[in-house]
């Protein structure tokens, strides 16, 4: 095994953004934990690495038999009901159906999902065509449907109903001006500023302002990544903005990394600054269920916000299981809308991190379901799932609001190791806390040969921060797939 370069590659990328931001926290540290709606699968399609997930949460086709999804914004309506406007395609196409997607209209009691497809917003405009979908309401109180890519330079429909019928409003126009060849009509967003005017970005982060939805938008100058120090400035895109607690914000993805990037401005116009960190990151422990199982998506895309009372308090990501050139259609791979719950009143006030909600110490507990980490990277791991692995003394992983009860007296923990091993040094509530317990990993002749490794605790009771310390020799020590603590000791350990 070698150690992957992403991690350090990861590190200098928050150092060199730490001197260009002002905000405390990363915008990825603001995610909350998603609620179950139905039982978490193991069985459903998609890859094994995407993790055990609710085929309730969001918008998809449970058999992948239909339908891909992709795109999601939600507006909720008068009645307390939950709109999601969305592109689909026939997923026998793989994911190059995309070409072919209409905008279909959703609905569901629960913000979270599960969503059921109504159909096609505007089945008699050219047969539903519609891509990189995004629903606003607009200053008169209509409600309105963007859509780009496909049909340019991006046309809206408007409806009195978010029900529909939908009628097609126009395009969007742009006035000529020293920077409106800039305007590529692709993934375009566009916005109802608090001033009343409508604000546009488009996927190379040129930003135009209009009176009216339609515009014409005058196009404000060139790109605004190129104008920010530390911000990436090619392969951007699926810009989504938004104003919340005093500024105008911008989510971008970089789609050849697939990392997500947080920028503001006061006037969403210019000055814009990156923030520290990632808004988003496949590979990282966000997509987290009450319950502490974690889904790692190949790419997450898409972006969009759902806000309520001037905060953002959910976002929705387009999420596909496997890279977009391997879903081929009809191999149960694909892509649906997820819905995750977001705590932007804190985002906006500079306040504390969500606290993670609490974790049973006797339910099995994931390795990779880790809250924060030193050293640790995760992989496939052949009893499915992920495991965490590339562990090398003085590494650790951080598991945040563990409630042990009444008390726990023994550890158990499912290890592998090609090589001979190491201990497990379980500690409380900091790295070099109290050590209720040390548990030695032997090696077992493989990194995915698996097996159990035990030992007994003491003086460990009610909630706590898990802290697992990994001791050793040099080089690599061992694999860690899950592990999980009991009320009865284990003999002989």
């Amino acid at each position: 095994m070698k150690k992957k370069s992403i991690f350090i590659i990861g590190l200098v990328l928050s150092l060199v953004s730490f001197n260009v931001v002002h905000a405390a926290s990363s915008y990825i540290d603001y995610f909350k934990t998603t609620p179950i709606i139905d039982s978490l699968s193991s069985s459903c399609w998609g890859a094994a690495a995407v993790g055990p997930r609710d085929q309730s949460n969001g918008l998809e086709d449970r058999t992948m038999s239909k339908y891909a999804y992709w795109d999601g914004g939600i507006i909720k309506g008068p009645d307390g009901t939950y709109h999601m406007f969305a592109s689909r395609w026939n997923q026998s196409a793989g994911h190059n159906g995309w070409f072919g997607s209409v905008a279909v209209h959703a609905t569901s009691s629960n913000l979270y999902g599960p969503y059921t497809d109504k159909g096609m917003c505007w089945p008699n405009d050219q047969g539903g065509k519609g891509h990189n979908v995004v629903p606003l309401q607009l200053k008169d109180g209509r409600y309105a449907i963007l859509v780009s890519e496909t049909r340019r330079p991006a046309d809206i429909f408007v409806s009195n109903s978010l029900d529909g019928p939908w009628s097609k409003l126009g395009s969007v126009s742009i006035t000529p001006n020293a920077f409106s060849s800039k305007y590529t009509a692709s993934n375009v967003y566009i916005m109802l500023r608090p001033d009343g005017r409508y604000g546009l970005i488009e996927r190379d982060g040129v930003i135009g302002i209009a009176d009216n939805v339609l515009g014409p938008y005058t196009i404000q100058g060139t790109n605004i990544y190129e104008k920010i120090p530390g911000c990436p400035t090619v392969n951007m895109e699926d810009p989504v903005m938004w104003y919340s607690g005093g500024l105008y914000h911008i989510i971008v993805n970089k789609w050849d990394t697939r990392k997500a990037y947080h920028i503001t401005s006061q006037d969403g116009i210019s000055n814009w600054k990156l923030e520290p960190g990632y808004a988003y990151d496949p590979t990282a422990n966000f997509i987290r269920y009450s319950n502490g199982t974690v889904n790692h998506w190949n790419k997450l895309e898409r972006p969009n916000v759902y806000m309520e009372n001037g905060h953002v308090v959910a976002m929705t990501l387009a999420a596909i299981d496997v890279a977009k050139d391997q879903d081929l259609g009809n191999d149960s791979h694909g892509s649906k809308v997820i819905v995750i719950p977001f705590d932007g009143a804190g985002l906006d006030s500079g306040g504390a991190l969500p606290t993670p909600d609490p974790r049973s110490a006797f339910a099995q507990i994931e390795a990779e379901s880790y809250n924060n980490q030193s050293g640790v990277q995760t992989e496939s791991c052949t009893e499915g799932g992920e495991n965490a692995g590339y562990i090398e003394n003085e590494d650790y992983a951080v598991y945040s609001n563990i409630d042990f009860g009444s008390g726990a007296a023994s550890f158990q923990a499912r290890v592998a190791s090609a090589t001979s091993g190491g201990n497990i040094e379980i500690r409380l509530d900091s790295l070099n806390g109290t050590l209720i317990g040390t548990c030695p990993v032997a090696g077992t002749g493989g990194w995915q040969t698996w097996t159990a490794a035990t030992c007994n605790v003491s003086g460990v009771s009610g909630k706590h921060d898990l802290y697992l310390k990994f001791t050793g020799g040099s080089g690599y020590l061992f694999n860690l797939n899950w592990f999980k603590f009991g009320t009865g000791s284990n003999s002989g350990s």
